[in-house]
């Protein structure tokens, strides 16, 4: 395992109960978790798959998106590289009384053990930002679904309109951002608070996809905010939380200049 990954696995370890509780939270960070909850669930509801259809889910955190699949009566197997994860994910699935359906491991994107052409669908919501190797990745998503399965996929938007607009988050300026914070971490004057988040463009996504042999079939932006400027928040959650919905109402409408910007992308393909 690499540092890079090491470092992501302890800050998810370090942070399991707030993925466990974050969705019940009424802050605009929760309110955009649920919203690409609910796009998410929403294409799978559309893909009309049969009940006992069989779901991977790579990066299953504490099992909010786990235990909604397997309410609509899918088997799923929820793999995650943090164990406390995926006991947060049983043990929901356990309270909802659906623990018979679920399967759990720990268990690498890049490298995954099932065997080819195994899944229905293949899920990773969220996994991407943290990963480097999301060729690789969707490569692995793709190998193990079956020939016209499905994949969804959730990344951190490049071009969402709060980085857009501070221009300290500019998208442009990120590798030197990212020079800056090595050689003050280099020195001991500041240390990194997460891992590194890697953030694609809508194309670059899609590109990934293509090369992948799956064929893109829907995608969409979710999430606005939090607004900054020179990385102080501008409004309190609450006015946060009324600009993010009418905004999202607007990239629903796909009202350009709007539906390309949310703070994450939300895609489905099918293998080929």
């Amino acid at each position: 395992m690499g540092q890079y990954q090491k470092a992501v696995d302890t800050f998810f370890h370090n942070r399991s109960s707030y993925w466990r509780d974050v969705y019940q939270k009424d802050t605009l960070s929760a309110c955009i978790y649920r919203e690409r909850r609910s796009a998410v669930l929403s294409i799978l509801d559309n893909l009309g798959l049969p009940k006992y259809s069989r779901i991977l889910e790579v990066g299953c955190g504490a099992g909010s998106t786990t235990v909604a699949m397997l309410k609509r009566g899918y088997r799923v197997n929820a793999v995650d590289t943090v164990e406390e994860m995926l006991e947060l994910t049983r043990q929901a699935a356990d309270e909802a009384g659906l623990g018979a359906d679920l399967q759990t491991s720990s268990d690498d994107i890049c490298q995954l053990y099932f065997p080819s052409g195994y899944f229905d669908l293949a899920l990773a919501v969220g996994v991407l930002p943290w990963l480097e190797c999301p060729g690789q990745a969707i490569l692995e998503l793709e190998r193990v679904t079956k020939s016209g399965g499905y994949i969804i996929l959730t990344t951190a938007n490049k071009w969402c309109l709060n980085q857009v607009l501070d221009p300290l988050c500019f998208p442009g300026m990120r590798p030197v951002r990212w020079q800056v914070a090595e050689v003050l971490q280099k020195f001991n004057i500041r240390n990194r608070s997460r891992p590194r988040l890697h953030r694609y463009s809508v194309r670059q996504v899609d590109t990934l996809l293509s090369k992948a042999g799956v064929q893109k079939i829907a995608g969409k932006t979710v999430g606005f905010g939090p607004f900054t400027m020179f990385n102080w928040k501008l409004l309190p959650d609450s006015a946060g939380v009324r600009v993010h919905h009418k905004l999202q109402a607007l990239a629903d409408r796909r009202v350009p200049g709007i539906r390309s910007f949310g703070v994450g992308y939300v895609v489905l393909a099918q293998k080929r």
